[in-house]
C-alpha cells in the first residue's frame, strides 16, 4: 500500500535537490565562465603593462644593460609559482620570469591553453609593432578553478549545512499536515458496524472534503437500505402473523370437520386465506425492492396513455366481477421519463382500491391531462369516500379506515404514493364528482 505521507516527502524533497543540483551547476559554470574572462582580462592587463613599461622606458638594444633583475627566484606567494611571462625580440629572449623555460611557452598569438611542467596554463601572447617586442604571459589554470571552487563553496556552503535541518521541517510539516487523514481514520476506525451516522466534516480539509462527502453518502445510502429491510421484516412479520393464525385455525376446523360441508367451507376458507397471503407477500415485496436512487437512473421516455390503457385491462376482470362501470378520459399519447412497469403497478394499485371500496353497479373514471409543467393521472369512484381528516393517513403502510369491511393488507396507497415519490410526484386524495374518493398524481415533466 503506497503512503500519501511518503509519497509528498519523495516528491518535496527530490525537487528541492532537484532545483538545488541545477542551480549549483548553473552557478558554477556562470561563476567559472566569469572568472575566466576577468582573469583574461587581467592577462591582457598585465601583457600591456609590461609592454607599455618596455618601450617607454627603454629600448630594446639597452635591455640587456638594464638593472633591473626580472627574474627574481625567492618568490613571496605561492600564487607568483602560478604566473609567468616572456618577453622576446627577434627571435631572442630578453626577459622570463623564474618559473618561464627558455623556449616560446605558446606558439599561437592571442588567447590559447596549453601545458606547462604537465599542468594546464593560460596564454596571451602579444607583439607590439614600433618595438616589435613580444610578449607572452601565462596563468595556471588552477588558480581559477580554486577561486571558482571558493566560491561555489562560499554560496552554496550555507545551503548544504540547511539541507538536512530542512529535509527534517518538511518530514514535521507534511506529517502535521497529514494529521486530518490520521484523525479521519481513527474515528472511521472505532466506529462499530451499527454506528452508521455521517462523518463529521467540521475539521475535515478542502482536498479531502469530497472524499468524506461521499463516504457520508454511501453511510447515508446504507442506512436507509438496512432500515428498509428492517422495516420490511418488521412489517412481513406483523401482516403474515394474522393471516397464517387464520390458516391454522381453518386447518384445525377441517381436520376435526365431521361432516363434508363443514370442512369444504374451511377448505375454501384456507384458499382465500392463501390468497390473501400471497398477495400480501407481493405486495411487500414490490413496496421493498422501490430505491428511488437506483431507479431514477433508468428513467425512459414512455407513453404513459398507453399504459394507463393496458393497465385497465389487466384488472377489467375485477371490474366486471362487481359490475362496475371503468371509463377512460385520456390525450392521445401523453408522454413522461420514468419507468413503465412501476407506472402500471402504480395505477394498477390506484384501480384496485377503487373497486374495493365501490358498490356494485358503480363507476370508475380515470383522467389522464398534461400541461407544460405536469402530467396529472386522477382515479375517481361513486364509493363511501374517505373522511377529510383521513385523507393524509391513507398513504401510511398497512392503514384501513377503521369500521371498514372491505379486506385487504393496507399496502396498496402505499405503494402508489412510494412510486409517486421517485418520480417526483405529488399525490393527494380529494372528493371525487361521483360523491367518492378521488385520487390525483401530478407528475413534473422531467427532461431526461
Amino acid at each position: 500500500m503506497r503512503s500519501i505521507r511518503n509519497r509528498i516527502l519523495i516528491i518535496l524533497l527530490t525537487t528541492f535537490v532537484s532545483i538545488w543540483l541545477v542551480m549549483m551547476t548553473y552557478t558554477w559554470y556562470n561563476t567559472k565562465h566569469e572568472i575566466e574572462e576577468v582573469f583574461d582580462a587581467q592577462l591582457a592587463q598585465a601583457a600591456n603593462v609590461l609592454l607599455g613599461l618596455l618601450t617607454h622606458n627603454t629600448n630594446v638594444k639597452s635591455l640587456d644593460s638594464s638593472p633591473f633583475s626580472l627574474t627574481k627566484k625567492d618568490l613571496d606567494h605561492n600564487y607568483e609559482k602560478k604566473l609567468a611571462f616572456q618577453v622576446w625580440s627577434e627571435g631572442r629572449l630578453l626577459f622570463r620570469s623564474d618559473n618561464a623555460p627558455d623556449f616560446k611557452m605558446v606558439q599561437l598569438f592571442g588567447y590559447s591553453d596549453g601545458k606547462l611542467d604537465n599542468q594546464l596554463w593560460r596564454f596571451l601572447y602579444r607583439k607590439d609593432a614600433k618595438s616589435n617586442l613580444l610578449v607572452i604571459v601565462g596563468e595556471e589554470y588552477s588558480i581559477r578553478q580554486e577561486l571558482a571552487f571558493q566560491i561555489i563553496l562560499q554560496v552554496f556552503l550555507p545551503i548544504i549545512i540547511a539541507l538536512p535541518i530542512l529535509g527534517f521541517l518538511i518530514v514535521l510539516g507534511v506529517g502535521k499536515g497529514l494529521k486530518p487523514l490520521q484523525q479521519l481514520t481513527s474515528e472511521v476506525q472505532k466506529r462499530s458496524i451499527n454506528q452508521l451516522s455521517p462523518i463529521s466534516t467540521g475539521l475535515i480539509p478542502h482536498e479531502v472534503f469530497p472524499i468524506v462527502s461521499e463516504i457520508n453518502q454511501l453511510l447515508k445510502k446504507l442506512k436507509r437500505s438496512i432500515d428498509t429491510e428492517r422495516q420490511f421484516t418488521a412489517d412481513a412479520s406483523h401482516e403474515l402473523r394474522t393471516p397464517l393464525a387464520a390458516l391454522k385455525t381453518q386447518a384445525q376446523v377441517a381436520q376435526r370437520a365431521k361432516n363434508d360441508t363443514t370442512r369444504e367451507h374451511a377448505l375454501k376458507k384456507i384458499v382465500e386465506g392463501v390468497n390473501r397471503s400471497s398477495h400480501l407477500v407481493e405486495q411487500l415485496l414490490t413496496l421493498a425492492r422501490l430505491d428511488p436512487e437506483s431507479i431514477q437512473n433508468e428513467f425512459e421516455e414512455i407513453n404513459l396513455t398507453k399504459i394507463t390503457r393496458q393497465s385497465i385491462a389487466q384488472v377489467s376482470h375485477i371490474a366486471l366481477d362487481r359490475q362496475i362501470k371503468v371509463s377512460l378520459n385520456a390525450d392521445k399519447n401523453i408522454t413522461l421519463n420514468g419507468i413503465g412497469a412501476l407506472f402500471e403497478i402504480l395505477i394498477i394499485n390506484l384501480l384496485k382500491n377503487s373497486f374495493t371500496y365501490t358498490p356494485k353497479n358503480g363507476k370508475v373514471s380515470v383522467l389522464l391531462t398534461s400541461d407544460v409543467k405536469w402530467v396529472t393521472i386522477s382515479v375517481s369512484d361513486s364509493g363511501v369516500g374517505i373522511p377529510e381528516e383521513l385523507r393524509g393517513r391513507i398513504f401510511d403502510k398497512f392503514y384501513r379506515i377503521s369500521g371498514n369491511k372491505q379486506t385487504g393488507s393496507g399496502l396498496g396507497l402505499s405503494i402508489a404514493k412510494r412510486i409517486a415519490e421517485i418520480h417526483l410526484a405529488e399525490i393527494t386524495a380529494d372528493t371525487s364528482e361521483y360523491g367518492g374518493a378521488m385520487i390525483v398524481v401530478k407528475f413534473p415533466i422531467l427532461k431526461k
